[in-house]
């Protein structure tokens, strides 16, 4: 009778473990977005000026949508506190982003062009645009970290005196 129970307890474990090979599993072996999927970013970062003079630290989130699996289109939002002549300033930065993501399985660097507006008391009220180039690492199908550096120029004095946004980060596909 022992017998008996060990050899159909080994036949049902390993009809388990077969089902559960040819299944689908959790993750796919392609880290990385899809079409479709969106993606939501939480990230401490900063800006300094081309002289480091002014460095302001921020606080960001992002939601973004995957129109194929290279181009995010994202919206970032920033809460900005900096010092300036041992006065504390608060601000904030908003951007609409377009960019492309190079698929190199875990690793997917990426290049863009921001377009939004920078407002409070960091720095002056104005339009902001440029480049940011940067490289997210999946750790599994849909969890990243993340780094980047950019430069935002003043829509009003378009290409002198800009801020160079550098963030670390991570991320969620969804």
């Amino acid at each position: 009778m022992m017998k008996l129970f060990f050899a159909l307890s080994g036949i049902a474990l390993s009809t388990v473990a077969m089902a559960q090979s040819t299944g689908m599993p959790p993750y796919t072996p392609d880290p990385g977005p899809v079409a479709g999927n969106w993606e939501a970013i939480v990230n401490g970062s900063g800006r300094s000026d081309s002289s480091f003079d002014t460095n302001v630290f921020q606080f960001s989130g992002s939601i973004g949508y995957y129109l194929t699996k290279n181009i995010p289109l994202s919206f970032r939002q920033s809460v900005d506190i900096g010092d300036n002549n041992n006065s504390t300033l608060i601000g904030g930065r908003s951007v609409f982003q377009a960019a492309y993501q190079f698929d190199l399985a875990r690793w997917q660097p990426y290049l863009g062009l921001n377009l939004g507006g920078q407002y409070g008391a960091v720095f002056e009220d104005d339009g902001v645009w440029g480049p940011e180039g940067g490289v997210k690492y999946f750790v599994n199908e849909s969890t990243f970290i993340f780094g980047s550096v950019g430069y935002d120029m003043k829509i009003s004095s378009c290409c002198s005196d800009g801020v160079i946004p550098y963030s670390l980060g991570v991320g969620f596909d969804f």
